[in-house]
This record gives structure tokens, C-alpha cells and sequence, in this order.
């Protein structure tokens, strides 16, 4: 019960009490008062009367007393009258029955009322002729005293009600930054931190509403604090302070990832690029100018490959730079080698160099059979090739003409054919709880495509149809095909939905997202969608559309291959995420790295902090499995402990 709600009840239950002191004591004294009146009505009656009829009671005039009785007595204020003799013997007797009328018969027997008998005597000088008796009719007094009663309850209960009236509205005033306290707390809880900022006058209240105030500065703060530092560790760990990219960690730490890693089945493309004679360039116009070049070299890769959708951009030391991208034919490949050629021929033109000859590019394509040592040897080996060639050149190291990659036109005609015969597959993967490896926290959707080299996971197909524009349209087959798959009654499966990127940005996509869950109410609240954090933060009011349209349907939102990108961390707050699904490439790094560890420590007490779980992806041997444990993760997923089954 609220506090408003028993505050009133307190005020009512006081007004009734008031009520029924007042209307006792109220009806106590009236009837106190009646039974006096009647008392002096009747013996004033019988004073009357008997000096009345003394002389015609002497005389022995019959006629003139039962005229002078009948006179008085049919005024009907009285109940009986009687004249007798000394002897008792009646000479003149009237009685009339007592009638209430408008006056309910409870009321009569809850209270009743004295009858006093009043008498006097009939005189003839010092001679007693005989007695007269009367007693007054209680009628009129009951009449009198339910009348008085009830104005008294109809007054008290307009009274009562104007006060209880009052009382609401006053108690509404009163309690209004308590409500505001209540919402503020709430809002807390929900991972937000509002701040009041009218105060309330009354004291007591306004003490209470500083307090929440300051409580909830302290906590954003706190949780502010553990943001930064959570970036602070990953930028110190594996960002290159001049550049801005990756640093030397942080991409042979990616690479051993991608190419071991079965679910992100890398087929891509390594390109290293050396600026040339960087040495004598320090040396000819200092330190500060090297770094400026490195700078605008790193901006330039940067702005030449965006539309590549680069998988990691790092600088390994000195001039040189390691690039990830994914798959693409050798169209896409020659595309690629040209783009960064144009960069590196640009930083003559920003003023930086004298002439254009700035370095040169070595291009290796991953095919599914390099180890990472092979991969590099053979794009370094291009590297090499490429600088006894002319100035910015590239050079493409020899591949296994056997396993040739796909080109887009081919890619594309793969997908829309699967998307068009419904061929994707759906697989289940367990996410389970650590401190009890039996509970499952939830199963995670994995989509496969059916190709000649068999099931192709999503990370081999994925970056293609974000390229091609074809990403949402497999995401709504996915939900499709899942929500027809899903009972109503299976409300005890938690499942989790990847999204791609393009699909959060797609306005359309997000309206026919919420019209499907519209649709299935009892299966949305069961449902998570997973958006990689390394996509979403390049349009973050379409992620909080996202996240606001989901929860108002019950469903959650939750990041995944969390601690990719450099993204900042403070966006976090405002999401009110169900989890955050730590990246493989630093749980597979969590038994060789302390940076890891402190990574994972800091991005769990922020998860923590804003009510949300963290697990471990690409969990794949016991050693991974005891690290993730000793942090006190919440779930863990991986081939380790769970193999992917059909759906």
C-alpha cells in the first residue's frame, strides 16, 4: 500500500472516530435533555390539572373534568392520563398509543427514553378528593432527537469530506518530491542518474531529496570513472598514441584470432605498407615531423580504405602498418592495392614529402590454409617485391589458384539465390552460466550458408552481404524463419539474434523488426538481438531507437565481439543492455596477457554497474575457461563448451 494511500486511510479513520465521539456525546446530551423535558412536561401537566379540577372534582362534576382531561389530552403530547379517587378507583382515564413516525424503529431501540410518571393531588381545602397521574408521549422527543442526529451526521459527513478532500490534495503537495524521490531511485536502478532540480521547502523532505541528488552524482560518477578507466587500459594496451590505430599487440593478437577462430572463418586479405626511408626523415626534419607523418600517412589509409570495411588498422613500429580486410575476388583485391597506393601518393600533396615515391604495399590474400607466420611471410615477401618496383607501388603475393576467392558478382548471386530458396541454415549455440555450468543463460542463433565447400559461418559470408547491401535482408530471413520455428509456450528458451549493422541503421528494418514482435508477444520478451560493438557506435541514435523500440516490447538488446574497435564506453550507459559478450581475441589472449585481465576486470565492474552480464566469447580449452572463471564472468561460450547443433 503507498504511503498516500495509508496517510489517507489515517486521516478517514481519525474523522470516524471524531464522528462517532461526536455524534454519542451529541446524542447522549440530547437524550439527557428529553428525558428532563419530559419529566417537567408531565409533572407540569399534572400540577396543571390537578389544581384545575379540584373544585369540579369537589363539586362531584364529572362532565367538566373528563372536558378539562380531553382538552389537554388530545393535544397528543401525552401518552396517558388518569384521575382516580383516594379509593383508586378511576374517575377519568384516557391512553394513547405511541407512535414514531419518521423515525426508524432501530434507532427507537437504540436509545431509549424514560416515560417519567408525573402526579399531583386534587384538593378541596385540607381534603384529599384524589390523584392525578400523567406521562408525556416520548413520540415527539424521538422525533426531536433523530432529527438532531441525523443533520448532525449529514454536517459531519460533508465536513469529512471536504477534509479528506483537502487532506488528498494537501498530502499530494506534501508527498510530491517523495514520488520524485521514487522515480529518481527507480530511474537509478534502471541505470540512469537524474538529478532533481527543484528542491521541496519542507525540511525534512528536502534532506531526503539532496541526498538522492548527491547519491546519484556519485554513482554516474563512479561509473564514469570506471568508464574511463576501462578506456584508458584499452587505449594504454593497444592503441598507438600517434597514429591512433591499433598497435603491434593488439594486431598480432587479431590476426592469430581471425585465422584460429572457426566461427569468424577469416577469409580475407593482409596488407602491409612501409613508408620509405622513415629513418632519414627523422633525422632530416625531427621527431615532431616524423610523427606528423605518421599522423596524416594513418589518416590517409584511414579515409582510402573505409569503404572496405577494414577488420583492424595498426601500426607495428616505425613506418610500418599491418591492415586486416575481409574477403573479396581479385577485382576487389586490385581495388584495394590501388586505394592505398593513392594514399600514400596523397601525402605528397598535403606538403609532407618531396616527391611522390612515399612507400610501398604488399598484398596477401588468406585463403583458409595460411598459418599466421605463413600469412605474414608471404605478404611481407610482396612488400619486398613491391620496393624494387616503382614509388607507392603494390604487389599481390602468389595464391593457390585452386582455392581462388569468389568475386562480388558471384558472391551476390550466391546470396540472393539462398535468400530466395530460404537455403540458410540455423544453428544453436549454448551461452552457460559459470557458476553453474548445467544452467544455460541463453542459446545464441548462429546462421550458416550452404555452399559446394560446405557450411560457411556467418563471419565467411557476412562482410560480402554488408557490402553488396544484402545483410538486412538475411537478417529478416533469419527472424523470419526463427519466429515460425519458436513455440508461445516455450517461454523458458532464452535465444539470442544477431544483427548486422546495416540493419540497425535501416529505418524500415527497425519498423519491421517491431511489427514481428508486435506480432509474437508472448515470444518477444525471450528474445535478444546482438549488434557487434565495433558497428554500432557509428550511429548511436539509431541504436537507441533500436534499444527504446525493444524494450518497450519486452525483448533486450545486447553487444557482441565487445572491445574491437576503440569506440569510447560512455554510450553504455543509456542502452540498458541484457550483456555484453567479451570479444575472443582477448579471452584466447587471457593466459599469455595482464592487459587482458585488467581489460576484462574493469569492463566487468562497469557491466556490473549498470545491472548488465558479461560473458566470454570463443571460450575453446580449459586454460581459457579457468581465466574466465577466475574473473568472475558471468556465462562463457565457445566449442569448449558447446558444439553449434541444427536448430
Amino acid at each position: 500500500m503507498t504511503l498516500l494511500r495509508q496517510l489517507i486511510l489515517a486521516i478517514l479513520a481519525l474523522l470516524l472516530l471524531v464522528l462517532a465521539g461526536s455524534i454519542t456525546i451529541s446524542v447522549s446530551n440530547t437524550r439527557h435533555y428529553l428525558d428532563a423535558q419530559l419529566q417537567s412536561h408531565a409533572q407540569d401537566a399534572a400540577t396543571s390539572l390537578g389544581l384545575s379540577l379540584s373544585t369540579s372534582a369537589a363539586e362531584g362534576d364529572h362532565a367538566t373534568m373528563e372536558s378539562m382531561v380531553d382538552a389537554m389530552f388530545d393535544s397528543g403530547y401525552y401518552r396517558s392520563m388518569h384521575i382516580v379517587d383516594t379509593a383508586g378507583t378511576p374517575l377519568v382515564s384516557r391512553e394513547q398509543p405511541v407512535r414514531f413516525e419518521d423515525v426508524p424503529a432501530w434507532f427507537v431501540r437504540l436509545i431509549p427514553l424514560q416515560t417519567p410518571l408525573g402526579e399531583a393531588m386534587l384538593m378541596s381545602g385540607w381534603r384529599q378528593l384524589g390523584r392525578v397521574k400523567v406521562t408525556s408521549n416520548p413520540g415527539y422527543a424521538y422525533l426531536e432527537m433523530w432529527r438532531t442526529t441525523r443533520d448532525s451526521v449529514q454536517l459531519f459527513t460533508l465536513v469529512a469530506l471536504l477534509a479528506v478532500g483537502l487532506s488528498v490534495l494537501g498530502v499530494n503537495i506534501i508527498l510530491r518530491p517523495l514520488r520524485a524521490v521514487e522515480a529518481q531511485a527507480a530511474a537509478i536502478a534502471d541505470r540512469e542518474f537524474p538529478v532533481q532540480e527543484q528542491l521541496p521547502r519542507t525540511r525534512d523532505l528536502r534532506r531526503v531529496v539532496e541526498a538522492m541528488n548527491h547519491m546519484s552524482r556519485k554513482v554516474r560518477q563512479m561509473l564514469d570513472e570506471q568508464i574511463a578507466l576501462g578506456e584508458r587500459l584499452r587505449e594504454r594496451a593497444y592503441r598507438d598514441p600517434v597514429t591512433g590505430f591499433g598497435n603491434r599487440a593488439l594486431f598480432q593478437r587479431d590476426l592469430e584470432h581471425l585465422l584460429e577462430s572457426a566461427e569468424e572463418h577469416f577469409r580475407g586479405v593482409l596488407a602491409l605498407v612501409q613508408l620509405r626511408d622513415f629513418r632519414g626523415y627523422n633525422e632530416t626534419h625531427g621527431y615532431a615531423a616524423g610523427d606528423e607523418l605518421l599522423r596524416q600517412t594513418a589518416a590517409a589509409i584511414r579515409e582510402a580504405t573505409a569503404e572496405f570495411r577494414p577488420y583492424c588498422l595498426a601500426r607495428l613500429g616505425g613506418a610500418d602498418f599491418g591492415l586486416l580486410f575481409p574477403r573479396g575476388g581479385d577485382d576487389e583485391v586490385a581495388a584495394l592495392g590501388a586505394a592505398l597506393s593513392r594514399a600514400l601518393a596523397s601525402l605528397q600533396e598535403r606538403g609532407l614529402l618531396p616527391d611522390g615515391d612515399a612507400g610501398h604495399i604488399g598484398l596477401a590474400v588468406h585463403d583458409g590454409t595460411d598459418s599466421v607466420s605463413m600469412l605474414l611471410s608471404r605478404a611481407d615477401t610482396a612488400l619486398r617485391q613491391a620496393q624494387v618496383s616503382t614509388g607507392n607501388a603494390w604487389q599481390l603475393a602468389a595464391t593457390d589458384t585452386r582455392r581462388q576467392p569468389l568475386p562480388a558478382t558471384a558472391w551476390r548471386t550466391l546470396l540472393s539465390a539462398s535468400l530466395r530458396d530460404g537455403k540458410f541454415a540455423l544453428f544453436a549455440q549454448s551461452v552457460v552460466r559459470l557458476n553453474d555450468p548445467a544452467k544455460v543463460l541463453h542459446t545464441e542463433v548462429l546462421v550458416r550458408l550452404p555452399t559446394n565447400e560446405g557450411l560457411l559461418p556467418a563471419g565467411g559470408f557476412m562482410p560480402m552481404a554488408e557490402r553488396l547491401g544484402l545483410a538486412s535482408a538475411i537478417d529478416r530471413a533469419v527472424i523470419t524463419t526463427l519466429l515460425a520455428r519458436v513455440r508461445p509456450s516455450d517461454t523458458a528458451r532464452h535465444l539470442a539474434v544477431n544483427l548486422s549493422p546495416a540493419s540497425m541503421g535501416d529505418p524500415q528494418f527497425r519498423s519491421w523488426l517491431f511489427e514481428k514482435l508486435d506480432q509474437h508477444r508472448q515470444v518477444a520478451p525471450n528474445l535478444t538481438f546482438e549488434l557487434p560493438e565495433y558497428g554500432v557506435a557509428r550511429d548511436l541514435p539509431a541504436l537507441r531507437e533500436l534499444a527504446a523500440g525493444l524494450a518497450r516490447r519486452g525483448s533486450g538488446l545486447g553487444l557482441d565481439h565487445f572491445g574491437r574497435g576503440f569506440n569510447p564506453l560512455g554510450y553504455l550507459a543509456s542502452l540498458k543492455l541484457r550483456h555484453l559478450k567479451v570479444d575472443g581475441r582477448y579471452i584466447h589472449t587471457l593466459t599469455q596477457e595482464s592487459d587482458s585481465r585488467y581489460f576484462i576486470s574493469t569492463l566487468r565492474e562497469i557491466a556490473h554497474g549498470l545491472d548488465c552480464q558479461i560473458i566470454a566469447e570463443s571460450v575453446e580449452d580449459a586454460a581459457q575457461l579457468a581465466a574466465v572463471v577466475e574473473l568472475h564472468m558471468d556465462g562463457a561460450q565457445g566449442y569448449h563448451l558447446s558444439m553449434p547443433q541444427a536448430l
